[in-house]
């Protein structure tokens, strides 16, 4: 595999991940609003108030792996973009030397 066919392979996988993972975050966050919402003040407390709390900031990770994963896709974009470009100046200098 060309290191293009590489950077563009990665660009698709990693637009099909940042996919999944705003749906995941977006349901993750639909559960623990359910959930929140739901449950009585009293159901809050011990294992069940920590495991609401470690769901909340599993939310936020997901959120914030999503937002560097749109990072990661734009720096791939950016660097094809740059790729054609600099190939798009060789074919014309090699064309100019003929």
């Amino acid at each position: 595999m060309s290191a293009s066919t590489s950077i563009h392979a990665a660009r698709r996988k990693t637009g099909r991940i940042h996919q999944d993972l705003q749906v995941v975050g977006a349901e993750l966050h639909l559960t623990n609003t359910a959930l929140q919402t739901s449950l009585p003040a009293s159901a809050k407390r011990g294992d069940v108030g920590r495991a609401l709390v470690q769901n909340a900031a599993i939310e936020e990770k997901v959120h914030e792996a999503a937002a560097d994963l749109a990072d990661v896709k734009e720096l791939l974009e950016e660097e094809v973009a740059e790729r054609a470009r600099l190939e798009h100046e060789l074919a014309l200098a090699r064309a100019a030397r003929r």
